[in-house]
C-alpha cells in the first residue's frame, strides 16, 4: 500500500476504531482542514478531536466505511459513506439541534494533501441539504 494511502486510511478507520487519537495523530499541527459544506476551517489535531467529539456526540453509532482511495504522489482522494442515528444533540454552522432519533446515510469525499508521515490539507465534500432532509431538519 503507497505511504499516502496507510496515512488517509488512519485518519478515516480511526472513526470505526472509536479512537480519535489515532485520528488526531496523523495530522500536522499546522494542517488546514476544510469541511466545504459547513464552511469552517479545522486546523491541527485538536481541532480534529473537537469535531470528532460533536459528530459522536450526535451519532454515538456512527460508521465510516471507505469505498474508495486514489493516490497520486502525495495527494489521496477518499470516497466514504458516513451512517448513524442521531441519538444526541447535533451542533452545526446552522446551530444546535435536539436528536431526532433518524438514521442518516450520507456520501462523502475528501481531498488530503500528505507530507513527511502527515496530512496537512484536506477539504470534505458532502450533501449537507441530504443529511438534514434524513434528519427531519427540513422538508
Amino acid at each position: 500500500m503507497h505511504p499516502t494511502e496507510t496515512i488517509v486510511r488512519q485518519f478515516h478507520e480511526s472513526w470505526d476504531m472509536r479512537d480519535p487519537d489515532l485520528g488526531a495523530a496523523v495530522i500536522a499541527p499546522d494542517c488546514h482542514f476544510e469541511d466545504v459544506a459547513r464552511g469552517e476551517l479545522l486546523q491541527g489535531p485538536e481541532a480534529y478531536k473537537q469535531d470528532y467529539h460533536r459528530w459522536r456526540t450526535a451519532f454515538p453509532d456512527g460508521e465510516v466505511r471507505i469505498t474508495r482511495v486514489i493516490v497520486q504522489d502525495d495527494w489521496a482522494v477518499v470516497e466514504f459513506v458516513n451512517r448513524g442515528t442521531q441519538t444526541g444533540p447535533l451542533h452545526s454552522s446552522l446551530g444546535a439541534f435536539p436528536p431526532s432519533g433518524r438514521r442518516m446515510e450520507a456520501r462523502y469525499c475528501s481531498v488530503m494533501r500528505v507530507a513527511d508521515g502527515k496530512v496537512v490539507e484536506g477539504r470534505d465534500y458532502y450533501d449537507s441539504a441530504s443529511i438534514a432532509r434524513q434528519l427531519g431538519l427540513v422538508d
